[in-house]
C-alpha cells in the first residue's frame, strides 16, 4: 500500500515554501494522488532527451518513480521521434507553477472552468478537488492523452468533460465559462476562448515567446486585455490535429555559410541583459518567427549569445572586440539590426520589467501589445 498521503502532503509543503499557496489549493494538492496520474516517465539526459523509462509497476522502479511523483519537478510522460531527435509531447508539469497558474486563475464556488490541455489529468483534478467535477471541462488534441486522463480521474470519482479536441476551439458544448485556463502556449489568444468567457472572467494562458504569462480578463465584448504575471511560463505549443508536432521550442540552428555572407560589426548592449529574462521576452517580442539561444563551449560556459529564425541568424560573442562592445556576426538580412531597435526601445521604456506589458486580443484576430495602460502600444511584430 503506497503512503501516498504522506508524499501529497510532503509536496504541498514544498510548493508552499515557493508559492504563496492559498488554503483551498494546498488541500487539493494534498488530497490529490500526484502518482495515479504519472504511471511512468522518461528521464532526460544532459541534452534534455528522454532517455531512460521509470516505471512504477517495475519493483526495481518503483522507489525511485515515487519519489520523483512528488518531488517538485516536471516528469515527461510522453514523446514522439527518434534518438537526438526526440520531441516532448506531454509532461506533468512542476506543481509549484501549476499552483501558481490555478491561483491565479483566482476561481470562486460556482466558477465554471475550461482547461486546454488536459496532459495526465493532474490538473484537472486539482480543478475537480477545488470546484466539484461538474464545473469541470477540459480538452486536448491527443486522443490517447483525453482518454487515458478521464480513466484516471473516473476512478478517483470526478467525471468533469473531457474531449480529444483542437485546444484553439475550446470546447463551445459545454460554454460559457467563467474561467479558461491554458496549459500549451499560443502565439495570439485564439478567438473562440474570447467568445466562450463569460463577461469579466479570466483567461491565463502561456505565450509562445519569452516565457511570458498572459492574465486577460474580458473587458467588453469580444475583447480581453490584461498584463503578463511576474513567473516564467514555458510549455508545449498548441497545434491542430494532424499538424505535426513542432521540433522542441525552437528550429534547427541556421548556419551562417547556409544563409549567406556574414556582416560583422560591435554592439554596446551590455552583456548582463543576456541573463535578464525580461529583456529576452522584449527582444522576442520584435522578433517574429524569432529564437533566442545561448552560445557554450565545450565545459558549457556560456560564450555568446545567438537570435535566429529558420533562416536567418545573428551572434554576439562575449569577449568583448574593445571596451564596452562586443562583437557581432550575422547574415545578409541584418537581423541583429531588429535587436538594437529593440534595445533601443527597452532604454527609451526604462527597461521594463514584464509585470509593465501588457496585451489586448480580440476575436476578430486583432492583437496588440501595451506597456503600462491599453492606450499605449508598443511597436512589435509577432507571428500570428
Amino acid at each position: 500500500m503506497i503512503d501516498w498521503e504522506r508524499l501529497a502532503k510532503e509536496l504541498a509543503e514544498a510548493v508552499a515554501a515557493d508559492v504563496n499557496l492559498e488554503a483551498p489549493w494546498r488541500e487539493a494538492i494534498t488530497r490529490t494522488p500526484r502518482h495515479h496520474f504519472v504511471p511512468r516517465f522518461w528521464d532526460l539526459d544532459q541534452n534534455n532527451n528522454p532517455t531512460e523509462l521509470v516505471d512504477g509497476a517495475h519493483p526495481d522502479h518503483r522507489e525511485r518513480w515515487l519519489t520523483a511523483c512528488y518531488r517538485n519537478q516536471v516528469l515527461i510522460t510522453q514523446w514522439h521521434g527518434q534518438r537526438g531527435r526526440r520531441i516532448i509531447t506531454s509532461s506533468a508539469s512542476m506543481p509549484s507553477l501549476v499552483a501558481q497558474m490555478l491561483q491565479t486563475l483566482d476561481v470562486h464556488d460556482g466558477n465554471r472552468v475550461l482547461e486546454i490541455g488536459t496532459g495526465t489529468g493532474y490538473n484537472t483534478a486539482l480543478l475537480c478537488n477545488r470546484l466539484g467535477h461538474a464545473a469541470v471541462a477540459s480538452v486536448d488534441i491527443d486522443p490517447l492523452l483525453a482518454a487515458e486522463a478521464q480513466q484516471r480521474l473516473n476512478r478517483l470519482g470526478y467525471q468533469p468533460v473531457v474531449e480529444a479536441s483542437d485546444g484553439a476551439n475550446g470546447l463551445p458544448s459545454a460554454a460559457p465559462y467563467d474561467r479558461i485556463l491554458s496549459t500549451c502556449s499560443a502565439a495570439t489568444v485564439p478567438a473562440a476562448w474570447i467568445d466562450q468567457l463569460t463577461d469579466g472572467g479570466l483567461i491565463v494562458a502561456p505565450l509562445t515567446y519569452g516565457g511570458a504569462l498572459a492574465v486577460l480578463r474580458k473587458t467588453a465584448l469580444g475583447e480581453v486585455s490584461g498584463h503578463l504575471a511576474a513567473e516564467q511560463a514555458y510549455f508545449m505549443p498548441l497545434h491542430a490535429a494532424g499538424e505535426p508536432m513542432p521540433n522542441g521550442f525552437v528550429p534547427d540552428l541556421p548556419q551562417l555559410s547556409e544563409i549567406g555572407a556574414s556582416h560583422e560589426a560591435t554592439t554596446a548592449i551590455p552583456l548582463k541583459l543576456w541573463n535578464n529574462p525580461d529583456w529576452r521576452l522584449w527582444l522576442a517580442l520584435h522578433l517574429p518567427h524569432g529564437h533566442i539561444a545561448d552560445l557554450v563551449n565545450e565545459h558549457m560556459d556560456r560564450t555568446g549569445a545567438i537570435v535566429y529564425t529558420a533562416d536567418r541568424r545573428a551572434q554576439v560573442d562575449y569577449a568583448a572586440a574593445e571596451p564596452g562592445r562586443w562583437p557581432v556576426t550575422q547574415d545578409r538580412d541584418r537581423l541583429w539590426d531588429t535587436v538594437e531597435a529593440a534595445w533601443q526601445s527597452w532604454t527609451r521604456f526604462d527597461e521594463p520589467d514584464r509585470t509593465r506589458i501588457g496585451i489586448t486580443a480580440r476575436s476578430d484576430g486583432q492583437q496588440w501589445v501595451w506597456i503600462d495602460e491599453p492606450d499605449q502600444p508598443v511597436p512589435v511584430h509577432r507571428e500570428r
